[in-house]
């Protein structure tokens, strides 16, 4: 095996110092077809090895809880990596048996596409999982003719037609009239959050009817378009507004308190940087999971969330723990409802139930938690009023708003009237408190 190993690189040190300047073009795609194939062929040779580490209990051995584990810390791989691996192995490697005996893998004529050459491992995850989605209930016969097409398109096409071709035969094999059994989708349920390396993640997964109802209500709730002052629509996208649903609807969640504790102590969003990036407001700070995020969205984090205030010095010592601080009591915001009665920005009808408690000052910058220093914002209005140039203000207790130069040079203070039907009060004011004009007609808020 030490020779075979020699060999390969020996082989592969080959071609990074091979002259590719000097080959003709078809020469040259000849090399990127062999590679390609010796590519998807090494795949199999993983299953292979996997297979032999699950076989022989290295990862007990070496004292790791799993072979997904053993393989993270030896080849430094994402945890989520490891993991699919070892799945394709237990489907495309060799099986044992309860004597002893080596069984062909479950899906052995995809083993054999790969071991030639013929197809990759997105080729293969395509087939797994098509098939597996085919529904229990159906003939064997069914499953047969969806796992024989899907082989034999998957030498012609990409992964990506690939899939498009399983998603049809899925259709056809389970029309809409057909809905699969209550074991067939608790099966299926699950959530991926697939991280990318400069912040962010997409979600892709599957929701049982009862998990989607609860996320439909929720979503509608809060995804609704949000007012503006000059009665222009709002300008995100649907998906936009689900996103933006998502994250008022987990802001709420975690102030709220009601999730179980982790760790020991109430669910904390936990945010890492140093002094340094805290004074200048600059940089990407370190969430509790590694990810990076910005300084100032952390810092927006501290209105809602329940919060530890750790700075660290350059070296990673700690020099300060603040206090944990929630931004507004139960009662504090019964207060609020009652004095704003929904979101306080001008045109916003938003309730109050589905609104944010906001410091006029922001808390890390000393603000004080009262309800004379805070205001009820929409989380859209909540997220984007300084972007847009806005300011608010407290005079006798109320909040009014100062719109953006673009919107009404002056800057008259606005306040939003729409959940006070019942009062006389003048919506615009100018600087000195006197009554003034409405300002002129702006672009969209």
């Amino acid at each position: 095996m030490a020779r075979t190993t020699s060999i390969l690189t020996a082989g592969v040190d080959a071609l990074l110092n091979a002259e590719l300047a000097t080959l003709p073009s078809e020469d040259l795609l000849d090399v990127v077809r062999s590679v390609e194939a010796q590519r998807r062929r090494l795949v199999a040779v993983d299953h292979l090895l996997i297979t032999e580490l699950a076989t022989r209990g290295v990862a007990s051995e070496l004292n790791f809880g799993s072979v997904p584990a053993l393989l993270a810390h030896v080849l430094r791989l994402d945890a989520g990596e490891a993991r699919a691996r070892v799945r394709a192995a237990e489907d495309l490697g060799p099986r044992v048996g309860l004597a002893g005996e080596r069984l062909d893998p479950l899906f052995a004529e995809v083993t054999a596409l790969q071991r030639d050459g013929h197809i990759g491992a997105s080729h293969a995850k395509v087939i797994r999982e098509t098939v597996e989605a085919v529904p229990s209930h159906l003939p064997v016969t069914d499953h047969e003719a969806a796992y024989t097409a899907l082989l034999s398109a998957a030498v012609q096409l990409p992964p990506r037609q690939l899939t498009q071709l399983g998603t049809r035969i899925l259709a056809h094999l389970n029309p809409d009239g057909v809905p699969p059994r209550d074991e067939e989708v608790q099966r299926r349920r699950g959530i991926e959050l697939i991280r990318h390396r400069h912040g962010g993640a997409t979600i892709s997964g599957f929701l049982t009817p009862a998990c989607l109802a609860m996320v439909d209500a929720v979503l509608d709730s809060l995804s609704a378009p949000a007012a503006t002052v000059d009665g222009a629509p709002d300008d995100r996208s649907a998906p936009q507004r689900r996103h933006d649903a998502l994250q008022d609807a987990c802001t709420r969640l975690v102030a709220d308190g009601g999730l179980p504790s982790a760790g020991g102590v109430p669910v904390t969003v936990l945010v890492t940087m140093t002094d340094e990036q805290l004074a200048t407001r600059r940089g990407y700070a370190t969430t509790g999971r590694g990810d990076l995020i910005s300084v100032v969205e952390a810092l927006e984090l501290a209105d809602q969330s329940e919060i530890v205030a750790t700075t660290l010095s350059r070296s990673g010592g700690v020099l300060d723990v603040g206090r944990t601080k929630r931004c507004a009591t139960p009662t504090m915001r019964l207060a609020l409802f009652a004095r704003d009665r929904g979101c306080s920005f001008p045109g916003c009808s938003m309730p109050a139930l589905w609104t944010e408690a906001h410091h006029v000052r922001p808390w890390q910058d000393g603000g004080i938690t009262a309800v004379g220093h805070m205001c009820l914002l929409c989380g859209f209005h909540h997220r984007s009023f300084q972007k847009m140039g806005w300011e608010v203000v407290m005079e006798d207790g109320v909040p009014w708003w100062r719109p953006p130069t673009w919107v009404d040079p002056e800057r008259r203070a606005i306040r939003n009237t729409r959940h006070h039907t019942d009062q006389h009060d003048p919506i615009i004011r100018g600087r000195s408190k006197g009554r003034g004009e409405p300002p002129p007609t702006g672009p969209p808020v």
